[in-house]
């Protein structure tokens, strides 16, 4: 039979300030890549579309 385990509890981690500085500089770092991201396929979406946006009917 396999055996089990002793300690099966989780241990919730300890947050030091640096884990926390780390932590707070990849979420900014994420914050901008994603803003990068969407201002990229907002400018591609205008110059795929480029003047036709202004002549359409409405």
């Amino acid at each position: 039979m396999s055996k089990e385990p002793e300690n099966t509890q989780i241990k919730t981690p300890v947050w030091t300030p640096e884990l926390l500085q780390q932590r707070r500089k990849r979420a900014a770092i994420m914050a901008v890549a994603l803003l990068v991201f969407v201002g990229l396929f907002f400018w591609v979406t205008l110059v795929k579309l480029g003047v036709n946006v202004t002549n359409r009917p409405l």
